[in-house]
């Protein structure tokens, strides 16, 4: 049997790869036309070093049939036991729906599951407790990223002829161990400015308005749990937080890269209302662009809601995948940053 992975060579893709490798199964790697593409494909099985095992099958998400040739389909039909949508944000711009088109082409294969990485960035911004049952409950969703990935959602629960689960990972951060990560986005976009604010004298707070809480987890958690969860028997047409189920505030996650920058730590003083204002002074968007801080970063870097992962909690129990303390590894995530991006 084989396995399809649409999103390999992503960030959580470049780490379940090997773990799906480790069972022995060959892995076929949806691969889009042009030249950058590829090169980001050869990178990733050098890493790999999985010889033939793993298998470049050219494909684009926004094209009919997802591009692929009938005769690779044919060939292959019944023998693809596991499909792993993970490019399902590429759906903010794919025309028509990719996952749409990916859970069509599961069942053109026959395969035997669909499993489909959304984000619980769905919740939007509801408040209160957002269950891994919970899809549309009438949440705002303020961004078209967001809007797009509950409609991916929706198109695996109507559209899939076969059977799925679907995974919603917090906020991706680096690997645990080793700090790795492909590309500065996120959280990483406030490592700038612990880096600027560590000129300031220590014992000097920086003020801020509440923040509220945010949900962070290490990308070899995500690929783990999301490796073992796909090959746990039943579990049909179920929904996964990949969370961290400790309760992280803002500002306590500032303060321990602040310890690791040498900078202040950050004081909740004000009201959200204030951080909502000073972002529509004149000139503020310019300020924060000139220090490589996204606007959308700063209006999104808490959730409204907690995340419950009863599910997920269930799945795992008895291994020994667990979200280890943000605390444990600050230090790793910060160092290998200093050391490759800055």
């Amino acid at each position: 049997m084989a396995y399809l992975v649409t999103g390999a060579t992503g960030f959580i893709g470049r780490f379940l790869v090997p773990e799906l490798l480790k069972r022995g199964v060959d892995v076929h790697v949806l691969v889009r036309p042009g030249e950058d593409s590829v090169l980001r494909y050869n990178r990733c099985t050098r890493a790999w070093d999985a010889g033939s095992r793993v298998r470049p099958v050219r494909g684009d998400l926004s094209a009919p049939g997802l591009g692929i040739d009938a005769s690779w389909i044919a060939a292959h039909k019944g023998s693809i036991e596991h499909v792993f949508h993970l490019a399902a944000g590429y759906d903010s711009v794919a025309p028509g729906g990719g996952t749409q088109r990916v859970a069509e082409l599961a069942g053109e294969l026959e395969a035997g599951q669909l499993h489909h990485v959304s984000t619980v960035q769905v919740a939007g911004t509801m408040e209160g407790l957002f269950t891994e049952d919970m899809v549309d409950v009438g949440q705002l969703l303020p961004t078209p990223y967001q809007r797009a990935m509950l409609q991916a959602e929706q198109a695996v629960r109507e559209h899939s002829p076969v059977p799925w689960r679907i995974y919603r990972p917090s906020i991706v951060i680096g690997h645990s161990r080793t700090g790795e990560i492909d590309r500065v986005d996120g959280p990483y976009y406030f490592f700038r400015l612990l880096r600027m604010a560590a000129q300031l004298p220590r014992i000097l707070p920086v003020v801020a308005p509440k923040l509220g809480e945010t949900n962070m987890v290490p990308v070899d958690f995500v690929a783990r749990a999301l490796d073992h969860l796909a090959h746990r028997p039943g579990g049909e047409s179920t929904t996964y937080h990949l969370v961290d189920p400790r309760r992280q505030s803002v500002a306590d996650v500032f303060n321990l890269f602040a310890d690791e920058a040498g900078a202040p730590h950050l004081v909740e003083v004000m009201p959200k209302q204030t951080l909502d204002m000073s972002l529509r002074v004149p000139g503020m968007g310019w300020a924060l662009r000139q220090v490589g801080l996204p606007r959308d970063v700063i209006e999104h870097s808490e959730f409204t809601c907690r995340f419950d992962s009863r599910h997920t909690a269930a799945g795992l129990a008895g291994t020994d995948i667990k979200v280890p303390p943000l605390a444990g590894y600050a230090p790793i995530i910060w160092k290998y940053w200093i050391e490759n991006w800055v």
